[in-house]
């Protein structure tokens, strides 16, 4: 009786997931130390004797006014969508087809998620930073709703319209758009989300795991309309896996670790 020939799998048809992944991790590492690295220059500049750490800065509270405290909370949101807009821009109008300009559009998506998502959060993480803002200017809670669902259809339809930068890429010669819709975005998404959250472990406060487990799930309002676009076929065939973009990854998680 003959055997059945089982199929090696060829990892250059999983070279766009892997360096996907990669990307995203990596973006969602840097993108979250930066954020809090605004954090901590602010208190710093006050004065307030802070220390960085992964996902949160500890500064002497006590010391600070209120205004200090909500200037402290803001600058990080701010600094992220500042950010996320100058990469993003790069990525869309100068940068051609790359890994490197995934890596961007990734890394800016990231930027403004960091703003628009506190802002879509606020509203049930008073503790957060947008949600220590609109304590501060005392924004009633019906009107941060108000606030929170505009941000909401503002991140949906900004990450849809982005759906078609993504175009350009491809996991083997044989277009098959699903499979590339799985190896853009499903694999990383979600392996980003369940890493990013083992890697922030432990946390202070179980709340600040939200923004890290449901902030990301927005990127699949891109991933929907990518599907609506009817590609027959792409430019760049991702058939390698690169080596600065996995040597990145492993030292943005060794200093995210170390940063705990």
């Amino acid at each position: 009786m003959s055997k059945p020939i089982k199929k090696k799998m060829n990892i250059k048809n999983k070279a766009l997931a892997i360096n996907s992944t990669l990307i995203v991790v990596s973006t969602t590492i840097i993108g979250t130390i930066l954020h809090e690295l605004a954090h901590f220059l602010m208190a710093k500049y006050f004065e307030l004797n802070p220390e960085l750490h992964h996902n949160y800065v500890n500064y002497l509270t006590e010391n600070a006014t209120e205004f200090q405290k909500a200037i402290i909370a803001g600058i990080g949101p701010v600094f992220s969508l500042i950010f996320g807009i100058i990469i993003l821009l790069i990525s869309v109008k100068i940068l051609k087809p790359s890994l490197l300009k995934l890596f961007m559009l990734w890394l800016g998506m990231n930027g403004i998620l960091m703003f628009l998502g506190y802002i879509l959060i606020a509203p049930i993480v008073k503790n957060g930073d947008t949600g220590q803002v609109f304590d501060f200017l005392n924004i009633p809670t019906f009107i941060s709703v108000v606030i929170a669902v505009i941000s909401f259809v503002i991140i949906i339809k900004l990450f849809s319209s982005l759906s078609k930068e993504f175009r350009f890429y491809k996991n083997e010669d044989l277009f098959v758009q699903k499979e590339n819709e799985k190896q853009l975005f499903f694999y990383p998404i979600w392996f980003s989300i369940i890493f990013i959250t083992i890697l922030s472990l432990p946390v202070v406060t179980w709340i600040s795991l939200l923004p890290t487990i449901f902030m990301p799930m927005t990127y699949f309002s891109t991933m929907k309309k990518y599907r609506k676009q009817n590609l027959e076929n792409a430019e760049l065939e991702i058939n390698f896996i690169s080596k600065p973009l996995l040597i990145l990854t492993i030292g943005t998680i060794i200093i995210f670790r170390i940063l705990i």
